[in-house]
């Protein structure tokens, strides 16, 4: 048996398919959500739909989000839809699936992982301590359980170590075959963050900035899907545009549109080969290090580096 992710797997339909013989009202709901491409608006962009496999067949499912159903809440990341199979009930299989998410949210420094649940006496053989009663997105009470992962010692080591391999194979699917140009302007492929985040263009986007926002989407984003474009750089605004990204009072602003420009001009094809140049000529992590103090200057920066 294995561990797989919904998004970032190839064989998608069929899964579909597994997840919609489950006999649960919650599991159905959750393939509706999935037929309507839906998820990740509900329970934010770096939503996972966690399965578990035996070869064709799937055995439990959960998803690890940072939303779920009791809205608005300060509270982050949940575990969510867990269900195993009448077949293959009695074998632990969902805290395979529970490990997992919480090595994830180990990788992800956060101190607790939530669960809402009607259940009493269920989560709490997996190391969950019930934490209070909250309503949910219907009105109705629902027990909050959360794990303390915090605590130091061989356990935590062992999911650090485990989360941040699996992290890491979410990441390298979810970037296969993607436009690793940013929105506003970044080279996704050159981000110091790049081992952590699959790219805002992916369905694993764990921005930094992104993760700000409603959605996990910034305001660069948003504006540019509403405008149907493909980035900043095709807007007629973006000489002085200070959305988003290019406030500026945000680090990085002048460099950020500096590089828009430099696609706005050039194409993407020179920007990533400029910053292929800009990597082996200078020791950097972010592109404002090196790009000067204004826009002018950066650009300046970028077209020198062709």
């Amino acid at each position: 048996m294995k561990i797989i992710e919904y998004f970032t797997t190839e064989n998608k339909e069929h899964w579909l398919k597994e997840i919609k013989k489950c006999d649960w009202e919650a599991g159905q709901y959750l393939h509706q959500l999935l037929s309507e491409n839906s998820l990740k608006q509900k329970l934010g962009g770096t939503a996972l739909v966690l399965l578990l496999v035996d070869e064709d067949r799937l055995v439990s499912f959960c998803t690890f989000a940072p939303k779920d159903d009791i809205q608005p809440t300060d509270l982050s990341p949940w575990i969510g839809f867990l269900y195993t199979f009448p077949e293959y009930r009695g074998n632990k299989y969902a805290g395979m699936l529970l490990d997992y998410a919480e090595s994830i949210a180990t990788v992800m420094e956060r101190e607790y992982i939530y669960i809402s649940t009607n259940h009493d006496g269920l989560y709490e053989k997996y190391g969950f301590e019930f934490y209070k009663t909250e309503k949910d997105i219907n009105g109705e009470d629902s027990r909050i359980y959360r794990k303390n992962l915090a605590l130091e010692g061989q356990e935590k080591d062992r999911r650090y170590n485990n989360g941040a391999k699996w992290k890491a194979e979410i990441v390298k699917d979810a970037r296969k075959n993607v436009d690793m140009t940013a929105y506003c302007g970044f080279s996704c492929n050159h981000c110091f963050l790049g081992e952590w985040c699959g790219g805002c263009r992916s369905v694993f986007s764990c921005c930094s900035y992104g993760t700000f926002h409603e959605s996990g989407n910034c305001p660069n984003i948003v504006c540019c899907k509403e405008k149907k474009i493909d980035g900043c750089y095709e807007c007629n605004e973006l000489a002085d545009c200070t959305k988003g990204f290019y406030k500026p009072d945000n680090d990085g602003a002048f460099a950020c549109k500096a590089q828009a420009l430099f696609i706005k001009k050039y194409g993407k094809e020179k920007f990533l080969q400029v910053h292929d140049n800009l990597h082996k000529a200078y020791d950097f992590k972010k592109t404002q290090e090196i790009l000067g103090k204004s826009v002018e200057e950066g650009l300046k920066i970028l077209e020198k580096n062709m």
